[in-house]
């Protein structure tokens, strides 16, 4: 990014108001700028955006997409995050922050009382970066399957 970056300029909507599949288009045709050398396109499947279109977020700056989230607040249980991520050319801009603050301050408002969120045990960046915003993790064995750990973060809105 040339530019200096411009918080006021950042704006985060609800997914809903894009169209869910033409970003989800997007998102898999520009997915190394986004993950880098992993790949997620079968995390970013089509039913994912549909499921998630009424709470998940995009993140723009300057009309150019440069972060979203996906997650879903259920009537009950714990509101849950599937994928959040930043355009490596705006990273530590505090957007990925933003967008969970977003999704949080929904959670609230629909009567959450958890939100959660997991990762690889390998992903440090991501345990740091939930751990700064007040989650508790936990290591849980075959999580994600058979062999297939996770850290499972929580944050309980009642103590924020």
């Amino acid at each position: 990014m040339s530019d200096e970056f411009d918080v006021e300029r950042l704006e985060i909507s609800p997914l809903d108001e894009v169209d869910a599949l033409e970003l989800r288009e997007f998102l898999v045709d520009s997915l190394d700028d986004f993950w880098g050398d992993t790949n997620l396109t079968r995390d970013h499947a089509p039913h994912w955006f549909r499921q998630f279109a009424a709470s998940g977020l995009v993140a723009r700056y300057k009309n150019k997409f440069v972060g979203y989230l996906l997650g879903a607040i259920p009537v009950d249980g714990p509101a849950l995050i599937h994928l959040v991520a930043v355009h490596d050319n705006y990273r530590n801009n505090g957007i990925g922050r933003m967008l969970y603050e977003a999704f949080i301050k929904h959670a609230r408002e629909r009567g959450a009382d958890i939100v959660q969120a997991t990762a690889l045990p390998e992903n440090t960046g991501a345990i740091s970066f939930h751990s700064s915003l007040g989650f508790e993790s936990e290591l849980v064995d075959d999580y994600g399957g058979p062999e297939n750990a996770r850290v499972l973060f929580t944050y309980r809105l009642a103590a924020h």
